[in-house]
């Protein structure tokens, strides 16, 4: 009990897997949520342009934990992530009775794009195609941002440090 209360507190040890899922999760949504992403590279500023942009940051470090041979970690984060989702969707106003469905269709989605982009990643091949598709609804005048945001992804996908790259990657690449 006491060892609980004191990582409740932030005094227990900091290096616990699970400690390790929640800063990957949180770097994933700071690098999801700089300006420039927005502002300069043409991310939709809304609800699913933001979703969207963090399951890619998402996919790209699930890619990177599995190439490593760590799925239990990458598994931790694809669980977190999905906590997190549905924490939002509570607070969105999506009625108990609507969650199971929206949820499970929100899960689907979400492993075929990180399916997707691990894929790519793995055969060195670009992720354009899959980003314009999931964040742009294929529109070919967004081709740029997407293909931002690949380069984007391959970089952290090559850097060892993954999501903790991720802001100065960002501001690298602007």
């Amino acid at each position: 009990m006491i060892k609980f209360l004191r990582r409740l507190l932030g005094r227990g040890p900091a290096d616990t897997p699970h400690a390790q899922t929640l800063r990957r999760l949180e770097a994933a949504k700071s690098a999801a949520l700089h300006p420039t992403l927005y502002a300069q590279w043409g991310v939709p500023d809304t609800f699913d342009g933001r979703f969207e942009a963090l399951l890619l940051l998402v996919s790209v470090e699930f890619a990177r934990l599995t190439r490593d041979d760590d799925s239990r970690s990458a598994d931790a984060l694809l669980s977190a992530f999905m906590q997190d989702v549905e924490l939002a969707l509570q607070a969105s106003g999506v009625s108990e009775a609507g969650m199971r469905k929206k949820m499970r269709q929100v899960e689907i989605a979400s492993f075929a794009r990180v399916e997707q982009i691990s894929a790519a990643l793995r055969a060195q091949s670009s992720s354009t195609r899959a980003i314009l598709n999931a964040m742009f609804n294929g529109q070919d005048s967004a081709e740029p941002t997407a293909s931002s945001l690949d380069s984007l992804v391959r970089r952290l996908y090559a850097d060892q440090r993954g999501l903790d790259a991720a802001l100065s990657a960002i501001e690298d690449l602007s």
